[in-house]
């Protein structure tokens, strides 16, 4: 490695460095309140974030990018760990009331396919557009701008069907 390319590691690394002291705490902050004051989840949350904006730190045409990209990461990261514990729970509960004592290989395999079955009837169930928000999102793991942009409709109205989701979610699954 030359000269001009520690140089540009270097700077590459002070401007991430910058960017993480100047934003951490309002991520942090932005996590904790998702997360109803959950420090540990939050605290997770940051380190992950920073980790995928080092990754993308190429593609990020403007530095200024940074905080959206971060504050739109951490949601991302706290959605998908609220559906993966809902899962959890959901399938904990389901195995707790179904009395399965070591349970078979398959029995595990056989009840995460009706499980995820089910979820999917549920999402059926949901309106059209907030159906189409959801599969999209989840399923095909498209960016809200992504899902904006092919469904003509705002971020933040992509945003509110992700939320009304995952509260449909979580209501029918513990009923």
């Amino acid at each position: 490695m030359g000269i001009f390319s520690n140089h540009i590691i270097s700077t590459r690394k002070h401007e991430f460095e910058q960017i993480y002291d100047t934003y951490s705490r309002r991520i942090y902050g932005f996590a904790l309140r998702l997360s109803g004051g959950d420090t540990y989840m939050s605290e997770e949350i940051v380190q992950e974030s920073f980790v995928r904006l080092w990754e993308h730190w190429d593609s990020l045409n403007d530095r200024q990018a940074a905080l959206g990209y971060l504050f739109s990461t951490a949601k991302h990261l706290f959605l998908n760990y609220c559906e993966h514990e809902t899962v959890k729970y959901v399938y904990e509960e389901y195995v707790i009331n179904h009395d399965s004592e070591t349970s078979s290989e398959y029995e595990n395999h056989h009840e995460a396919h009706s499980l995820e079955a089910y979820l999917r009837q549920i999402v059926e169930k949901m309106p059209p557009v907030r159906q189409k928000v959801f599969v999209m999102s989840r399923y095909e793991h498209k960016s809200n701008k992504q899902i904006a942009a092919e469904l003509g409709i705002s971020e933040k109205t992509v945003e509110v069907h992700i939320t009304l989701a995952l509260r449909e979610l979580r209501a029918r699954l513990n009923d």
